[in-house]
């Protein structure tokens, strides 16, 4: 039996036309995280150890993952050194929308907007149909997010996980997807706001209260918590974009 990823828990219960390898999906991933500028060229990755622990698989998978992008020349790996990213040019890996620029092409307001209402549906959704096994992920990619206060990549590494274990529990692939999308946008500045001393420590509560709504399966309670944390992050954004040579409060 395959590994299944923290990243895409639930894709079995969406009904997507095309079924990659678990390596093929974990590549894809980081690829976008590339794509969208969490992980800038000259970064380090996280090490396997750590990447296999966010994502929910085996390390031989993250292995296979970084030869993918290796032999893409996306990422450089040498042995007895951490992968550091060598290009952000990820080609058809990364989400298509990001990888294409189309995301960027709309307006912080627009994408908030359109943020708030897809995930205000898909809380109704999520909430109805989350089973045990997602909130035992959302559980333990909180524990990871507060082992990684003081380092925003890693945090940013579970925090996207944490956003597309919720969007996959509503058991729609398309609007799974869509939210995907718009949570992507402006990542690479919400890797410098989240540097902020205490925004790590404003997420993880964001996402505590994220988590409890979905517990109870309230939904309303889901989509204000969503919303709450939606609009900090827009808050946070927009401050930066303002004052680009000023750290954001969040």
């Amino acid at each position: 039996m395959g590994d299944v990823t923290l990243l895409d828990m639930g894709n079995s219960s969406l009904d997507k036309v095309a079924h990659r390898s678990v390596k093929d999906e974990v590549a894809e991933r980081i690829a976008t995280l590339i794509a969208s500028g969490v992980l800038s060229v000259g970064d380090a990755l996280p090490s396997e150890r750590d990447l296999a622990a966010t994502m929910g698989v085996s390390r031989e998978t993250v292995r296979g993952a970084l030869l993918i992008l290796s032999t893409k020349g996306i990422v450089s790996i040498v042995q007895g050194a951490r992968t550091k990213v060598v290009s952000d040019d990820v080609g058809d890996l990364g989400l298509s929308a990001l990888s294409n620029g189309r995301v960027t092409d709309y307006s912080l307001k627009d994408v908030h907007e359109g943020r708030l209402m897809v995930e205000a549906r898909l809380s109704e959704l999520a909430a109805a149909r989350i089973d045990g096994k997602a909130l035992d992920t959302l559980s333990d990619l909180i524990e990871m997010q507060e082992k990684a206060t003081d380092d925003p990549v890693n945090f940013l590494i579970a925090d996207r996980a944490f956003h597309i274990a919720i969007y996959q529990s509503c058991g729609n692939a398309l609007l799974s997807d869509l939210a995907a999308t718009l949570y992507s946008y402006q990542l690479n500045d919400r890797r410098r706001a989240i540097g902020k001393p205490g925004a790590i420590a404003q997420s993880i509560a964001d996402h505590r209260l994220i988590l409890a709504a979905l517990v109870a399966r309230d939904a309303q309670a889901l989509a204000t918590a969503l919303g709450v944390h939606e609009r900090r992050i827009y808050d946070s954004t927009r401050e930066l974009l303002a004052n680009p040579t000023k750290e954001a409060n969040i």
